[in-house]
């Protein structure tokens, strides 16, 4: 089978602490393996919350079954975003991959 996976590139930023004050700090995660259409809605989800925060809950999670390179479908991913947070969002290289169900 062949499914289209995705890597999703994030950046955001630690959330200020009232009781310790430091400098913004910025972090940044690829998520490899995720299926196209998880990743297009992560990245419409995204979009919406910043032009359109209300309509949109600022914490979301994405459930989805990654693919590794080889195409061998991995455990179930669980995915929790704090759209607040985020500075970054990016989809890349979608690359067809034969899926290999249950190894």
């Amino acid at each position: 089978m062949n499914k289209s996976a995705s890597t999703v590139n994030i950046t955001f930023e630690s959330p200020t602490r009232t009781s310790r004050p430091s400098a913004s700090s910025f972090h940044h995660r690829n998520l490899e393996g995720v299926p196209e259409s998880t990743a297009r809605q992560m990245a419409q989800d995204f979009t919406t919350y910043q032009h359109e925060p209300s309509t949109i809950s600022e914490k979301k999670l994405y459930k989805y079954q990654s693919v590794d390179q080889s195409g061998t479908l991995e455990d179930e991913c669980l995915v929790a975003l704090d759209f607040g947070e985020i500075v970054t969002l990016e989809v890349t290289h979608p690359s067809n991959v034969t899926v290999r169900e249950g190894a």
